[in-house]
């Protein structure tokens, strides 16, 4: 049923992915110990470029849980490709639920309202897509995975052999260098969290 041209593939463009956005991660806020119970504290949240080192953006922040109301406070200025600024300053509620064995988790709830209507989601995530103006929830923004889009065979067949194999191929010539490259684990290339300051 209908041949080439018959779908509307030819329009299709590819949704964001986690990978393509800023982050902020509870996860990291608490192995840094700064997201601690009953403490206010201010700081900043820091990408660096892996390669060069050089800073490609950063956030200030307030973090408060002295009381029951728990929050996030960002503060970041964003330029848009005329040289127009826009200062942004908002808080992002916090929330705690109990572990099974004592203890408890921090979240954050998303703020973005979609279509009018507030997320609210509790996430240990928040992005930050390129043409975004607010860190908001992936259901939010509709992110996916960079894994998920990826549609070779063969980058999925050298995924399996792990980091080692691959580089080993590359340096025997079993392994096509670009393929090689393009399967290592997005880590290696686009981690450029470099930490807190305070």
């Amino acid at each position: 049923m209908g041949g080439y041209g018959s779908t509307r593939w030819a329009w299709h463009t590819k949704k964001n992915t986690v990978e393509d956005c800023r982050m902020l991660s509870v996860f990291e806020l608490k192995r840094e110990g700064v997201l601690e119970m009953g403490i206010r504290e201010f700081g900043s949240w820091i990408w660096s470029n892996v390669f060069t080192g050089k800073r490609s953006a950063s956030i200030s922040f307030e973090l408060n849980t002295l009381d029951g109301h728990s929050y996030f406070r960002v503060f970041y200025t964003i330029t848009s490709w005329d040289g127009e600024k826009q200062d942004f300053d908002y808080q992002i509620r916090l929330q705690t639920t109990q572990c099974n064995f004592g203890g408890y988790r921090w979240w954050f709830t998303c703020p973005l309202s979609v279509n009018g209507r507030y997320c609210g989601r509790r996430v240990g995530k928040l992005y930050l897509p390129p043409s975004g103006r607010y860190y908001g929830c992936r259901h939010c923004y509709n992110l996916t995975y960079k894994s998920s889009q990826e549609s070779d065979k063969r980058v999925n067949a050298l995924k399996k052999l792990g980091p080692l194999s691959i580089f080993n191929g590359i340096k025997s010539g079993e392994v096509d260098l670009l393929m090689g490259l393009k399967a290592l684990p997005d880590w290696v290339w686009q981690r450029d969290y470099s930490g807190f300051e305070r």
